[in-house]
């Protein structure tokens, strides 16, 4: 398949524009005018780069776009240098889309989240720019804190990480918001009467925010919570491009 059409498609697709973000997001490498198989991954990293060659892959869909960060000069020097050589004289090209891979309604990291979790959305929260990231599901039944560990654990291979109960001894309405979390997105959580708040890393400050706010929160790891999205558009690409695509999980334990 043409770059320009996949290029197209992942852009209709997870709508970056509508995004407030701090990378780059979409097409960041164009190594090749031609995708015919597909390596998705959490972050680009020298060993996903070596999987996708292994793989005979053309072409890389990250979720972290590392050096395409805003904060980073992307001048070809250096350790930048040698992995965009290694990507062009692979004839690999690398796509990014982060936050558009949080809030994506079907495919995103949260969206995902909460049906494994078996929970229904009932509204969305955490806008970055035009569009929200987080998601907020419930139960039909309130679960005790023993019973939302269970299924914490049956859907993260990791299990959960940290765990602060602080709020409620009953939990059927949670915000899930995927990577790191901030005290902002968490009040705003609680002020849409949530019992609970499933995130991925935590800052110093959460833990102090939660027991003086009496908010309960479960962090399950950054990148552990950032699988899903990458996962689930591989699957999507192949379903409906018949592109052979394949997720590689090349575990990070924050």
């Amino acid at each position: 398949m043409d770059l320009p059409f996949i290029t197209a498609w992942l852009d209709d697709l997870l709508d970056p524009k509508s995004f407030n973000d701090y990378c780059v997001n979409g097409l960041c490498v164009e190594a090749n005018d031609k995708v015919t198989r597909i390596v998705t991954g959490v972050s680009l990293r020298d060993k996903l780069i070596d999987a996708a060659i292994e793989e005979k892959a053309d072409c890389i869909i990250v979720h972290h776009p590392n050096g395409f960060w805003k904060n980073e000069n992307r001048l070809p020097v250096g350790k930048f240098a040698m992995r965009l050589r290694k990507l062009m004289n692979n004839g690999i090209s690398v796509f990014g889309f982060h936050l558009p891979l949080d809030g994506h309604r079907e495919i995103g990291n949260n969206a995902v989240i909460a049906k494994n979790l078996g929970l229904n959305p009932v509204h969305e929260f955490a806008y970055e720019g035009m569009r929200p990231i987080g998601v907020i599901a419930e139960w039909n039944t309130a679960a005790t804190r023993e019973e939302f560990l269970d299924c914490l654990n049956a859907a993260f291979p990791h299990g959960v990480q940290n765990k602060f109960f602080y709020g409620s001894e009953e939990i059927r309405r949670v915000a899930i918001c995927s990577g790191s979390c901030s005290a902002s997105a968490i009040k705003e959580a609680m002020t849409m009467n949530c019992d609970a708040y499933v995130t991925g890393s935590l800052k110093e400050d959460i833990p102090i925010f939660c027991e003086e706010n009496n908010v309960n929160l479960v962090s399950c790891g950054h990148h552990r919570t950032e699988v899903f999205g990458v996962s689930a558009l591989a699957e999507k690409i192949q379903a409906e491009l018949s592109i052979p695509s394949k997720f590689i999980d090349l575990d990070n334990p924050i």
